[in-house]
């Protein structure tokens, strides 16, 4: 196996495995984070601030503005520095709202409920911080409940503030809901989600070019030590002979069957220039590709600008392209201040004239 094919084959698998894995490794990264609970919890409320405390049965009120009400709990509560607490804000100090959505995967709803945030919010999406709870719906297994929460950054910023300077660290965030249920705030989740599709990213690269190595070996060997290989080789040499482009001869064996099908499926095959050259027409100014993957009829868009929730529509008024949905969750990228996005879509080009290699005779 030359360099050449085995760097081929280490991307094939990691293209394969690369969305599960990522996912996997974000939620086990975020359930991780969600599943540290500090033992001091704070309900901040416009009236005042409610302590409880793990262990203890009654809570402890302090009376007064969230601020006022923080700083008199620093300075009368045993509160040692290093102590991690959690935040919890009521409904006069956040904004919550209950939605149906249909069955998506988890990252596809992100997405969806991030679009929504900035409408359900009086701040401005950058000055947001918001959680989801998806429950199912009984007897409509096509749509999902989402809960969705909504905090204010500057006013979590300012309690955080007042706590560390009596060295107290806020390490997880929550919005208690009408039914009395907590939604968990997603704080520094995208960091955290970042972070773990890196060691995700690392770890799954290094694993499949190991496997391609450890295969390519193992095929070397088998290659090298099988007494049949020069039985294998003539064999090969007869079916090649055998093939036929213009269909299957009478008495033609299944294997040299199969061999003219993979042929004539190669020739029909739609280049990639011909759906790139779609994509430029249909793609508006505001967005450029940043890759194209195409497999068989499906194929994955990937690129970055301003207007993507629109892209579904644009490409599915085309006859080209059907079936057009999210592959991934849409992503801020922080330099450019453009949305990253992640688009697969069904193919219904019809090949284009010569786009196949000429068959040649069979010799």
């Amino acid at each position: 196996m030359d360099d050449g094919n085995m760097t081929f084959s280490a991307s094939s698998i990691w293209n394969g495995l690369r969305l599960p894995v990522l996912a996997l490794a974000e939620e086990l990264a975020l359930r991780r984070a969600a599943g540290e609970h500090p033992a001091i919890q704070l309900r901040v409320a416009a009236a005042g601030i409610e302590v409880r405390r793990a262990g203890s049965a009654e809570p402890v009120l302090v009376t007064g503005r969230p601020q006022q009400a923080l700083q008199e709990i620093t300075r009368q509560l045993a509160v040692a520095p290093g102590t991690a607490v959690e935040i919890c804000f009521a409904a006069d100090q956040s904004i919550s709202q209950q939605i149906v959505l249909p069955q998506q995967p988890v990252d596809v709803l992100r997405a969806i409920v991030r679009n929504k945030v900035e409408g359900l919010a009086p701040w401005p999406l950058a000055q947001c911080l918001h959680g989801m709870r998806v429950s199912l719906i009984a007897g409509d297994p096509q749509h999902v409940c989402v809960d969705v929460a909504v905090v204010s950054r500057a006013l979590l910023d300012d309690l955080a503030a007042t706590l560390r300077q009596k060295g107290v660290e806020v390490k997880a965030v929550s919005v208690l809901l009408p039914d009395g249920e907590a939604v968990s705030i997603e704080l520094g989740g995208d960091d955290v989600r970042r972070a773990a599709r890196l060691r995700a990213a690392h770890i799954a690269r290094a694993a499949a070019v190991l496997l391609v190595l450890l295969t390519g070996l193992g095929l070397f060997w088998v290659y090298q030590t099988s007494a049949e290989a020069s039985r294998l080789e003539a064999r090969s040499a007869t079916l090649m002979a055998s093939l036929r482009p213009g269909g299957v001869p009478a008495g033609e064996t299944p294997l040299v069957s199969a061999a003219n099908r993979l042929m004539q499926a190669r020739r029909e095959r739609i280049p990639a220039v011909a759906v790139l050259e779609e994509l430029s027409k249909l793609l508006p100014d505001t967005v450029h590709l940043l890759s194209l993957d195409l497999e068989g009829d499906q194929v994955t868009i990937k690129g970055q600008g301003s207007g993507v929730p629109d892209l579904i529509q644009i490409l599915e008024a085309s006859p080209d392209f059907q079936a057009v949905n999210f592959a991934a969750a849409t992503e801020l990228d922080q330099n450019s201040n453009a949305e990253v996005f992640s688009l697969i879509a069904t193919l219904e080009m019809a090949p284009q004239p010569g786009a196949g290699p000429a068959p040649e005779a069979a010799q």
